[in-house]
């Protein structure tokens, strides 16, 4: 019996919750459920029904829990307009359904589930996408079978209801089947597993025209069930193989990586486990920019089943390595394991702990991929119980980095990665002078071989302390083993460089990158060609098949010949082309507009704008400014005679500025000057569209009254042949003019003669009529 009988509701009852919900915190169970039985209780809208129902849960009652989301549910319901009640009734199933996962309990799960099938086939007027997307789905499908399979069927129905969904329903069966594949797999009904898999199959094998299946689909699909059905392989393959014909060859060979990756793991799944690893020299190719996506998740557990431990150990450190905040957590977990045998010395599961060591977010993340522990648990020795308390506590970082070394060199002394992981470490320190650092990173990069971009630049680094930028910008360009190692390292001397003409001369720093931009030139030249290896045979280096990398590798090369060497133009052009057929993103088209205006090449500035701004559109662009190009396109626009066009870019230019609100009298001087030149290139053809754009921006002009703008606005009442307003323009921007400049000084030479040929047409070529016979 409550103490109150005064019932607690509407605004009253979110204080009372807001209140519960911090003190729950504070003073325990025993506390929230002697505050809530104080009283009746009674929520009057879906938020209040959630929170409510969800403070009798942590208060351990089960019973109140179900009453509110049972009565206080359906008073909500009738008090609600019919037109919202069906989707009332949605989200207060799903509470029950959370409820039910909560308690494990089947029988409710399995009710609350057949009133959301029910109800489908009533109208639901609103978004039901939302809804079939709710976690609870997810997580009902690892409940018990019964649970599992229901779940299933209901997401389904969802689905279909959905006609948004209709080119979907190919994918949405297969999505079903293959749900059922996994949950009767997981409960060991292999045979049944088998048949729903197969049926996930041919619900995209005999989908429609108008269906919407493509190559990712049947990736999906085949990731989702090669282990049920691993001599299906073919099945997967053969679509894909279809759809991907086409392509270029960077983006087909990054489709065959990752059919690598289902037939390595179809033959696993078949116990072949060494022709599993076989296949491993492309499936580990990496399809990431950064080195990541590269099957490391399946690799890596494979090599230690195979007994391959010390390939293994450097599969892992590599991981860590280049990877460092993104790494795969599950890394980790296998470095525990191996540090706990005490029959594995192999010297790179401690290297693994002194590179996670780098800093705090690369430990952070390698920590997150410990097995948890607790209190109870015994000790696992000092350098393990030294990474669960850095969990805790990220600033132990130097003691787990001081025992891991202590590890690492009683497992090998000498060994390379120690040298130049030390090195770098205590040169960063200020322990050691640029001159041992550079002698213990020449001594490991070529003990170990070292071919990586980060190893190769901080020998870069060292160099340039020890013996100045001049000199280490001088030093053959070191052979690195990938061409995403080329790419970064160029990549990365930018700011190296930066930091060191700080204390240089005005010429000198010119000088140095000028020196810069060949030595990134060598590099990316070297890179583009590593990857264009892997991509014509297949294989290479783990880092050299990501498209993506490769078309961004492109681009910094186009720019290199286009701003660095003028006579390459031509092959930058090429260059922002394949970039574009391996991965394609705005930057090669501003490239290609570029380049054409450079060339002068009318006919390629109209098509590249064009195509740079529908990309834009289409694709977004954030550095996309066409106030930048605007003037090139018109000017090519008027040289081609089709100033029509012009008229289509004069209206996204004003609409641009419109959806900027930037206002006229805002504009900086260059968008101005531009819009003088599109009135004067409008001018001659189309003068009523001219007339009205220097109307519109004629007041700016005078308030400015700059000499430059001055002159156009001259040029465009010229076209419009007002000759003595044009002439009065020319004087007053020759009076605005700097005399001791000498390009205002050129400037005015060719002002002078417009206004002496505008003069002189003003005047008659020879007597008047009337003076004829005088």
């Amino acid at each position: 019996m409550t103490q109150n009988s005064t019932v607690l509701s509407g605004i009253q009852l979110d204080q009372f919750m807001d209140r519960l919900e911090v003190e729950h915190q504070e003073h325990g169970v025993d506390y929230l459920l002697g505050q809530l039985r104080g009283q009746p209780l009674k929520a009057t809208s879906l938020e209040s029904i959630g929170r409510l129902h969800v403070l009798w849960v942590n208060a351990g009652d089960a019973d109140a829990a179900r009453a509110v989301l049972a009565d206080d549910g359906q008073a909500l319901i009738e008090a609600t307009p019919d037109d919202e009640r069906n989707e009332l009734k949605v989200n207060l199933l799903i509470y029950q359904l959370r409820l039910g996962n909560y308690f494990k309990d089947e029988q409710g799960l399995l009710q609350a589930l057949d009133n959301l099938q029910q109800l489908t086939n009533e109208p639901l007027p609103f978004d039901i996408e939302q809804y079939r997307r709710y976690r609870i789905f997810e997580d009902l499908q690892h409940a018990t079978l019964d649970v599992a399979l229901k779940t299933i069927e209901v997401r389904h129905t969802l689905a279909l209801i959905n006609p948004d969904r209709h080119a979907l329903r190919a994918w949405d069966d297969a999505d079903q089947h293959q749900r059922r594949a996994q949950a009767l797999a997981t409960h060991e009904r292999d045979e049944e597993a088998r048949e729903a898999a197969l049926a996930a199959i041919a619900a995209l094998r005999t989908a429609g025209e108008d269906q919407d299946v493509d190559g990712n689909d049947w990736l999906w699909l085949g990731d989702a069930l090669i282990e049920i059905v691993p001599l299906r392989l073919a099945m997967f393959e053969q679509p894909v193989v279809r759809l991907i014909a086409e392509l270029s060859l960077p983006q087909r060979r990054e489709w065959e990586v990752r059919l690598a990756r289902l037939a390595a793991r179809s033959l696993q799944a078949q116990g072949d486990l060494a022709g599993a690893l076989k296949i491993c020299e492309v499936a580990t190719l990496s399809l990431e920019s950064g080195g990541g996506d590269n099957f490391v998740d399946f690799h890596l557990p494979w090599l230690l089943e195979n007994g391959q431990i010390d390939d293994a150990g450097q599969r892992a450190f590599m991981e860590i390595y280049e990877m460092r905040g993104e790494m795969w957590p599950g890394t980790a977990y296998w470095v525990q394991d191996r540090l706990l045998d005490a029959e594995d010395q192999s010297a790179w599961w401690p290297l693994c702990v002194i590179r996670a060591c780098d800093d705090q977010r690369v430990l952070e993340r390698f920590t997150s991929g410990l097995p948890w522990r607790d209190e109870s648990t015994p000790s696992m020795g000092p350098l393990l119980d030294a990474l669960h308390d850095a969990r805790d506590d990220l600033e132990q970082i130097d003691n787990v980095f001081t025992l891991a070394l202590a590890e690492a060199r009683r497992r090998a002394p000498n060994h390379p990665w120690i040298t130049r992981l030390v090195a770098v470490r205590e040169r960063q320190a200020g322990r050691i002078d640029a001159n041992t650092e550079l002698t213990m990173l020449r001594e490991a990069v070529s003990a170990g071989d070292l071919q990586d971009h980060r190893s190769v630049y901080s020998l870069f680094s060292a160099h340039a302390s020890a013996f100045g930028l001049f000199d280490a910008l001088r030093q053959p360009l070191p052979l690195l083993a990938s061409g995403m190692y080329y790419y970064n390292f160029a990549t990365s001397l930018e700011s190296l460089v930066g930091t060191h003409v700080e204390k240089l001369s005005s010429e000198e720093a010119d000088s140095a990158w000028w020196r810069l931009r060949e030595v990134q030139k060598v590099a990316y030249e070297h890179g583009q060609a590593r990857m264009e290896q892997c991509f014509a045979s297949g294989r290479g280096h783990r880092y050299d098949a990501c498209a993506h990398l490769y078309s961004m590798l492109c681009n910094n090369l186009a720019i290199n010949y286009r701003c660095y060497n003028d006579k390459l133009m031509g092959q930058a052009l090429e260059l922002h082309t394949r970039g574009i057929a391996a991965s394609p993103f705005a930057e090669h088209y501003q490239g290609i507009l570029e380049n054409r205006i450079l060339l002068n090449d009318n006919p390629g500035i109209a098509e590249a704008a064009e195509q740079l701004w529908h990309y834009a559109a289409d694709y977004g662009y954030g550095r996309h400014d066409p106030e930048d190009y605007i003037q090139d396109v018109t000017r090519a626009l008027f040289r081609l005679d089709r100033e029509r066009e012009i008229l289509i870019w004069l209206e996204r230019i004003l609409k641009w500025q419109e959806e900027r609100e930037i206002s006229d009298k805002d504009l900086e001087y260059s968008p101005l000057f531009a819009r003088m030149k599109i009135a004067m290139y409008l001018s001659y053809s189309l003068p009523e569209a001219a007339t009205n754009l220097w109307l519109r921006y004629a007041p700016v002009i005078d308030e400015l009254s700059e000499s430059s703008l001055l002159a156009c606005a001259g040029d465009v009442l010229k076209g419009l042949e007002r000759k003595a307003e044009a002439v009065a323009y020319y004087q007053r921007s020759i009076l605005r003019s700097d005399p001791n400049n000498e390009v205002d000084r050129g400037n005015n030479e060719m002002i002078r003669q417009c206004i002496a040929e505008l003069q002189a047409s003003a005047k008659p070529a020879g007597k008047a009529w009337w003076q004829i016979w005088k």
